[in-house]
């Protein structure tokens, strides 16, 4: 035992010698991999000497009750090893000091402390064995038990942020922040700037060099440059973070911590092409600019404080029913900590299905906000929504109701708040649920109802706040765009309708690539038939608005069905979609939602499928692909079909380069038209391949591309 403790006292003797060592040359140190990874262990063994220690002051304090012939052994072998655990915490520790981006104060009193703490135990071991000096041991055990608490402490803040512990007691009143008072900024951005983002991005630790708790600082980035880019968050360094794959590096925030929501990557994109202003109230922003109606969703549907919160009595569901209620397109959460209350969003209007909102019932009861705004939920909806009895907020901005069901409301007992901006509601629709008991404001901006309609309701219900011109300006104002009625895949029998939130607009449009004008182009009158995927370009005018602008959509339509599909490269493991089935089964995909089963994706191979036919036979296809260039996913370069009777006869009948794009652009699902043979082939091989290296243009250079796929079309 005696020799082993000498090994012991001698690796650690050579411990602290090379963290002084260290501590004089760190700048010119450089690790190598598998102490980058030693590093990286150190927040897993720094837990080894607080336990050690906590186990030895509870030896030492029954060391009178113990066997004396054994006591001294073991507290004297458990103090070796107390001071080994702390020195190799604290070797792992200034390793990972070497690869980190904090803060230079927090780090160094950091490093100092546990460094300290690492020579204080093996000062303290050799104290204990040197039996004539027990009131110096204990006395330096009570300084390295402070010790203790310092590095642990300073170790909180480069981890958690400075006062961490003691923010609960310390932080004073939160001064109220209101969508009127407030710059858009500090009441729509920074809170999710705070919940997602400053935990790595801080004055102790600034990940990449990036400050974001202080908007001079945000505003002057970080070592890779600016986090964003006014007026173009397609070419923002943060906003191409949130839409790396997980596994990605560069992927903020990083595997493990919270992501971030569509509506707050919506929030962040929409400020950020608005110009990224720190200071503009909403109120000077234009009524047209998306940015308004987020914030103003954001301000109706926004959660109480802590001060404000409502004693729900109402049982609430278990953690594990409310996460089945979560999909990349809804979102259902507690209203606040430890509340039965639940607030359920909405995203992704392409991804909209009724279902969503059926599944819901599941929380009928304890359901009190519920944000469908934009949306494409109808009259027939708003019944079920009635079933949520606790409901408090409703927020239908923007949808396609038309108020025949609105009455349906008034049972809600609850019901404070409810938005209908953007939408057909007329004044005989809405007089039903004004008699709600409970409801106390109503947003009409942009309805059908007119002054004098909401003036005859203000004085038959005098406790309800009617708001219609809220963002009320002298200047025209431009129209919103006008959207396709049938998103996704259209079937040959169908037809395309374009439509408008708007009463009374003219939408002009056309297919042929070219931007629409308000006098010359197609007016829509009608929906009418298509045969084939195309691309079509709409806009909307109305006497005394600015014509919107252009609206572009592919319009995809059903083709010819193969009798047969196989894959002869299996897509990437990450993005496996649901098999070669994922081709055509009409599931459209989402271009900022890649981690979706609607797509398969190639990158190390490329993309090789057989499709099969025996009696209607192609003469053209159609890839529908993400153009999300921030996510590495590109167009693939080139293009090979092979074609025979089958496999075995198949042969290359041509190769067809695709133009690659020049820099970053918006994303979209876009098509991909490939011409095949006036021959009548029964089988065709189709192989698409990825981007080799990245252009030179590219945030990340040299690296491969991916392709993604949702649906292949036949014609």
């Amino acid at each position: 035992m005696e020799r082993l403790q000498r090994i012991i006292l001698n690796i650690i003797f050579c411990i602290q010698v090379l963290l002084i060592f260290l501590l004089f040359f760190e700048d010119q140190i450089q690790l190598p991999a598998w102490l980058q990874v030693a590093g990286r262990m150190h927040p897993l063994v720094l837990h080894i000497p607080i336990g050690m220690m906590i186990f030895l002051v509870a030896l030492l304090l029954m060391e009178k009750w113990l066997d004396q012939a054994v006591a001294p052994v073991i507290i004297s072998f458990g103090l070796i090893l107390t001071s080994l655990s702390a020195s190799v915490t604290a070797l792992f520790g200034f390793f990972l000091s070497l690869q980190g981006d904090y803060g230079a104060d927090a780090l160094t009193r950091h490093k100092v402390s546990g460094v300290l703490l690492s020579f204080l135990c093996y000062f303290v071991v050799l104290l204990y064995q040197q039996k004539k000096r027990q009131a110096i041991f204990f006395g330096a055990g009570l300084v390295c038990f402070v010790t203790l608490v310092v590095a642990g402490h300073t170790g909180a803040v480069l981890t958690h942020g400075e006062n961490f512990v003691l923010a609960p007691m310390t932080r004073g009143e939160k001064p109220v922040l209101t969508v009127e008072t407030a710059s858009v900024y500090h009441f729509a951005v920074e809170p999710i700037l705070e919940k997602k983002c400053f935990s790595c991005h801080n004055e102790s630790k600034a990940k990449g060099g990036l400050i974001m708790t202080t908007v001079e600082k945000f505003k002057a980035g970080g070592k890779e440059g600016t986090a964003f880019t006014e007026g173009h968050p397609e070419a923002s360094r943060m906003i191409k973070a949130f839409y790396l794959p997980l596994s990605d590096d560069k992927h903020m925030p990083p595997d493990g911590k919270p992501q971030l929501s569509s509506l707050e990557i919506t929030t962040l994109k929409a400020w950020i092409k608005a110009g990224a202003d720190f200071d503009k109230k909403l109120a000077e922003y234009k009524a047209s600019d998306s940015l308004t109606f987020i914030t103003t969703a954001f301000a109706s549907s926004t959660t109480p404080d802590q001060e404000n919160q409502v004693l729900y009595t109402f049982p609430g569901l278990s953690d594990d029913k409310v996460a089945k209620l979560n999909t990349p397109f809804r979102s259902v959460f507690p209203l606040y900590q430890n509340s039965p209350a639940l607030q359920a969003d909405f995203f992704v209007k392409k991804a909209f299905e009724v279902k969503a909102v059926e599944e819901l019932k599941a929380a009928a009861n304890q359901l009190v906000v519920v944000n469908l705004s934009r949306m494409p939920v109808t009259d027939k909806e708003i019944p079920l929504l009635a079933t949520f009895k606790n409901l408090e907020q409703l927020n239908l901005n923007f949808t396609a109701i038309t108020g025949s069901t609105l009455g349906e409301l008034k049972a809600l007992k609850n019901l404070k708040l409810l938005s209908l901006s953007g939408t057909a509601i007329k004044a005989k629709d809405l007089d039903p649920v004004l008699d709600a008991p409970a409801l106390h404001t109503v947003y009409l901006w942009n309805t059908p109802v007119t002054d004098a309609e909401i003036e005859a309701f203000q004085k038959e219900h005098p406790k309800i706040t009617f708001i219609k011109d809220s963002f009320h300006d002298n200047t025209i104002l431009r129209l919103s765009k006008p959207s396709l009625e049938n998103e996704g895949v259209v079937k040959r029998s169908d037809k395309v309708k374009l439509k408008h939130t708007m009463p009374g607009v003219t939408i002009r449009y056309t297919r042929d690539g070219t931007n629409p004008d308000s006098v010359n182009s197609t007016e829509f009158k009608e929906p009418f038939l298509a045969t084939e995927t195309f691309v079509i370009k709409a806009r909307a005018c109305k006497a005394t608005w600015h014509c919107s602008d252009v609206y572009e959509s592919t319009v995809f339509v059903e083709g010819i069905h193969p009798v047969k599909m196989k894959f002869f490269n299996e897509p990437d493991p990450q993005y496996p979609g649901e098999g070669v089935t994922s081709l055509m089964d009409h599931r459209k995909g989402v271009s900022d939602v890649l981690k979706e089963p609607s797509w398969v994706a190639y990158r190390d191979k490329p993309f090789a499928a057989g499709f099969w036919f025996d009696k209607e036979f192609p003469k053209s296809m159609v890839f529908s692909y993400a153009r999300n260039l921030g996510a590495y996913s590109f167009p693939p370069t080139d293009v090979e079909v092979w074609a025979g009777k089958d496999e075995k006869d198949a042969k290359l009948i041509q190769r067809i380069k695709i133009e690659q794009p020049k820099g970053y652009d918006a994303n979209k699902v876009a098509a991909l038209t490939i011409p095949l043979s006036p021959h009548s082939y029964a089988f065709y091989k189709i192989v698409a391949h990825p981007v080799a290296k990245l252009p030179a243009w590219h945030d990340g250079k040299g690296d491969k591309g991916w392709v993604f796929f949702d649906e292949v079309f036949f014609y």
